[in-house]
This record gives structure tokens, C-alpha cells and sequence, in this order.
């Protein structure tokens, strides 16, 4: 075997190896389809067998006249019936229809075409979000299988920028073939929500038994599966061809050769396509580049020049040893990895970003409804805090914290706390001005704090007085002066974008509540 098609084995397996895990996602969106079967199955039983009807319509009569409604109710096709004096049998039908003795059936029927809908809504959440997860993993893999294939050929160790969730959030989001994903699993989990209130009805009109009714549904539903296996399938190629387009690029290649495998299923196309090469730059799905039909399962391999090699052995250059540094031939992807991705921090924690997606966005929503404003504006930027400013991201959790006790115990609220108020001699007379040192202390870490100062401690003000609604206060006793004196710890994020742990101290009566004390107060 020679060199280049070793490299062209190990590009194909890799292929192989991509689209056995769809095979596998696209195994567990098919049992989702499987279960909701089986639960309509369940909700049809006894409605196409205790009632049997004598008066029926073929089949084919059945559909001509669905075709001719505008929807799948059936108030419609009851409408219809009635319109069709012509025809005995249907007038014949319509009257048992709506005989007393069917009017439980037929409201089951309709409760059961909701049912449909919402069955067909919870598949689509599901499809996509399973989905999603396994694109995202992926992507990930495919960029960094690629670059390490790259290293192996060469034997070259050089340097290369890592993966990060917006480049994959944006390969996820692009529409390249006409439609984005989530779109069509949206029209396909609708249009199989039609066809099965379709089939109920026929069933109705034709007379269909229990066991020929549930044999239709899970027909239908079996051809649903398939239509979402042939999109992951579909899907994951772009996505494994993408990204190892974007590590071509990473790695300074400019050409690529289009493998095809080679079998009885080969489509045409791609093999008249196998063996070409063509610039990266220039790649398209569909005319140079993979995929190129549904269910496609071509690939690619780079190829590299003697100039592309040069530049990759000066980027392998560490000055630290002063050496080149070289990929190992008997070094595994597993070991590879554990080096060049886990051993960067960066890396890892754009890897953890990926990883938690799907949970780290529901997470965002919740923080989000409880924080407002003190939350980044953005999931991007929310993932950033997270895994990559730990200070910022225990402050976060600490927030959360403090204000779901107060949601959790209401009567912990400071006592007319829509009505605080803190003097301003607090803040330009003991804080930011005056002579008492103790208090200049105080001013001078929310000045290093938070930002704050002489020039800005309105925005101090305003900050502590809102905040009063929003965390629990602690009882401290009576100050002698007809004042019940409270002491609440809050999170105030400042301006220079550091949190920090700030201690109010209150002094509450029936009219409201006024500012005694504040100070930063270090978390242990």
C-alpha cells in the first residue's frame, strides 16, 4: 500500500466511523417515533372496533373525498358528507356518524387528532434537541480528528487555534441546503402530524379494523423515523465536512481530494467525482465538495505541497526547546488530544462550552428570568463567564442563590422594602467625604473595587436601594430609637465589572427603610 492510499483508508474510515454514531442518533430519535406510535396505538383502541360501521366507503372514495377538504377535522368531512346528496352510501354514513351511538367515538376521534399535534410537537423538541447535541460533539471532532490526521502525515507538532462554540453555532446555523435543519424537522414532524389525522379519518370512513388501523399508524410513523434518519445522516456529513474544511484552512492547506466510497450504493456523482482534487477555497456542497445528495457518504483527504509542509514545519517550532516538535507515529488520537486540546486551558474550556450546551442554555434561561440585567447579554457571552472567569462565576451562583431564598421565603423581605432610601450624607460625608476614617476605608474599596467614588456615588445609591426588594434580610434587633434594625448581603456588579459581596445594614419602621450602614465584605 502506498503512502497516499493509507491516507485515503484512514479518511475513509474515519467516514465509516462518523456515520455509524448518526446511525446511533438517528437509532434514538427512531425509538422516540417508536413510543409515540405505541401511545396513539393505545388511545385508538376500541374506537375503530366497538363501533364497526355497515355503512362504509372504499378507500379510494375515502381519499377523493379528503382530498377535497382544506384540512384533516372532522367537522370538515362531516360538512362534506352532508354536501354529497348524490351518494347514498354517504349520506347512509353520515347518519350513522352522527347517530347518538357515535357521539362518544367521534369525540374521542377529535380528542385523539389533539392528541396528534401535540405528540408531533414533542417529537420535533426532542428530534431537534437530540440532534443538536450529537451536530455540536460532531463538530468538534471532526475539526480536531482532521488536524491531528494533518500532524500524523507530516510528523509535524505545529501550533493551531482551537475550536470555540460561536464557529461551531455558526456552521449549525447555516442553510446550505436551502432549509436549516431544525426547519426540516419542523415540516417533517407537521406533515406526519397531517398524514396520521388523515389516516384517522380514513379509518372512520372505511371501516378500518383495530389491527389494520394500528398497522397504518405505525407505517406512518415508521416512514417518520426514516425521514429523520435520512436527515442526520445527511446532516452529520455536512457537518464532519465542514469543519474538517475549516481544519484545511486552519492548517494552511489549500487543495483537497474527493474520495468517494466505493460500492454497490455509490451514487453516480460522486463517483465521477472520486479521486478529483479542487481548492478549498472553491469547495461547494452538492458540485465539489460533501455532501452531494441525501444519505451521501463521500469524503475528503488534503493534500499537501512541499511549500504547505515548510510553513507547517516553522509553525512546529517551540522556542522554548528551540526545536521543532514532532507528532509521535506511534502517538493515538486519544493521546493526541489529551496533549494538544485538554492540555490548553482555553481549549478546555471552549470544550466544556460544547459539551454543555444544550444544559448550559436552559441554565441561562432560568438565571436569566431571576437576575435581569446582572446576567451577560448573550449565551455566548454567558458560557465565556462560565468557564472561563471563575471569580465572576462564583458571584453568579451566589446571586442565584441568595435570591431564590427570598423567592423560596417571602416574609424574609426587609420590611417595606419597595420604600428604601439611603441619605446622601452617607455616601459624600462618611464613604467618598468627611474625616472618619473607618468610613474612607469603606469608600475606598467600592472605589477599587466596584468603581464607585465621588463623582458617581449616586449610581452607588441607586444600586443599594434597589437591590433591597430582591435578597433576604436578617432581623438584628431593636436600636433603641423606635427602628428595627436589619442587615442584608447582596451582590453589587459595579463598573469595572467585578462582583462583590456587599453588607447593608437597615433601620425599618412601618414608613419604609433607611440605609445605616454598607461595607465589602470578602466570601470566604
Amino acid at each position: 500500500m502506498d503512502n497516499r492510499e493509507y491516507w485515503e483508508n484512514r479518511a475513509a474510515w474515519r467516514m465509516y466511523e462518523e456515520m455509524q454514531k448518526a446511525e446511533g442518533t438517528a437509532d434514538d430519535i427512531a425509538k422516540i417515533y417508536l413510543q409515540s406510535s405505541k401511545y396513539l396505538q393505545l388511545q385508538m383502541e376500541d374506537i375503530f372496533e366497538r363501533y364497526r360501521s355497515k355503512h362504509k366507503l372504499s378507500e379510494a372514495d375515502a381519499r377523493r373525498l379528503l382530498d377535497s377538504m382544506d384540512g384533516t377535522t372532522v367537522q370538515e368531512m362531516l360538512q362534506k358528507l352532508e354536501n354529497d346528496e348524490s351518494d347514498q352510501t354517504k349520506k347512509d354514513l353520515l347518519a350513522e356518524l352522527e347517530a347518538p351511538a357515535y357521539q362518544a367515538r367521534i369525540s374521542r376521534l377529535m380528542e385523539l387528532q389533539n392528541q396528534t399535534d401535540a405528540v408531533m410537537q414533542n417529537i420535533y423538541h426532542q428530534e431537534q434537541q437530540i440532534s443538536t447535541a450529537f451536530y455540536e460533539s460532531l463538530a468538534r471532532d471532526a475539526y480536531y480528528q482532521s488536524i491531528f490526521e494533518t500532524q500524523k502525515q507530516t510528523g509535524l507538532a505545529f501550533s493551531f487555534s482551537h475550536i470555540d462554540n460561536k464557529q461551531i453555532d455558526r456552521v449549525l446555523s447555516m442553510n446550505w441546503s436551502g432549509k436549516h435543519y431544525s426547519e426540516r424537522i419542523w415540516k417533517n414532524t407537521g406533515d406526519l402530524a397531517q398524514e396520521l389525522k388523515r389516516e384517522l379519518l380514513v379509518n372512520l370512513l372505511t371501516g378500518r379494523s383495530e389491527r389494520e388501523a394500528a398497522e397504518v399508524i405505525t407505517n406512518r410513523f415508521a416512514s417518520g423515523a426514516m425521514q429523520a434518519r435520512r436527515l442526520v445522516r445527511t446532516e452529520s456529513c455536512f457537518v464532519s465536512a465542514e469543519l474538517t474544511a475549516k481544519a484545511y484552512e486552519e492548517c494552511g492547506i489549500e487543495h483537497y481530494r474527493f474520495l468517494a466510497t466505493l460500492d454497490l450504493r455509490t451514487s453516480e456523482i460522486c463517483r465521477s467525482m472520486d479521486g478529483k482534487v479542487f481548492p478549498v477555497s472553491e469547495r461547494q456542497q452538492g458540485k465539489n465538495y460533501p455532501p452531494m445528495h441525501p444519505w451521501c457518504r463521500s469524503t475528503t483527504v488534503s493534500t499537501i505541497s512541499d511549500e504547505e509542509l515548510k510553513k507547517m514545519e516553522r509553525r512546529a517550532y517551540n522556542p522554548k526547546t528551540g526545536k521543532a516538535e514532532f507528532v509521535p507515529g506511534s502517538m493515538t488520537y486519544g493521546e493526541w488530544y489529551k496533549k494538544y486540546v485538554e492540555g490548553n486551558p482555553e481549549a478546555l474550556a471552549e470544550e466544556k462550552a460544547i459539551k454543555n450546551h444544550a444544559s448550559d442554555k436552559k441554565q441561562y434561561e432560568q438565571y436569566k428570568k431571576i437576575l435581569g440585567k446582572d446576567i451577560p447579554d448573550s449565551f455566548v457571552k454567558f458560557q465565556k463567564m462560565k468557564y472561563n472567569e471563575p471569580e465572576k462565576w462564583r458571584f453568579t451562583k451566589l446571586d442565584i442563590q441568595r435570591r431564590r431564598e427570598l423567592m423560596e421565603n417571602p416574609e424574609s423581605m426587609l420590611p417595606n422594602a419597595g420604600n428604601a432610601t439611603a441619605a446622601e450624607a452617607k455616601f459624600t460625608g462618611y464613604l467618598f467625604g468627611g474625616n472618619h476614617p473607618e468610613g474612607l476605608a469603606k469608600g475606598r474599596a467600592f472605589s477599587s473595587r466596584l468603581g464607585y467614588g465621588t463623582d458617581n456615588w449616586q449610581e452607588l445609591q441607586k444600586e443599594i436601594t434597589s437591590r433591597a426588594t430582591k435578597y433576604p434580610a436578617a432581623l438584628k434587633g431593636d436600636n433603641g430609637h423606635g427602628k428595627i434594625m436589619y442587615e442584608q448581603k447582596i451582590i453589587v456588579y459595579g463598573k469595572n465589572g467585578t462582583p462583590a459581596n456587599v453588607i447593608v445594614g437597615w433601620a425599618a419602621d412601618d414608613k419604609g427603610a433607611a440605609m445605616a450602614s454598607t461595607y465589602i465584605k470578602e466570601v470566604k
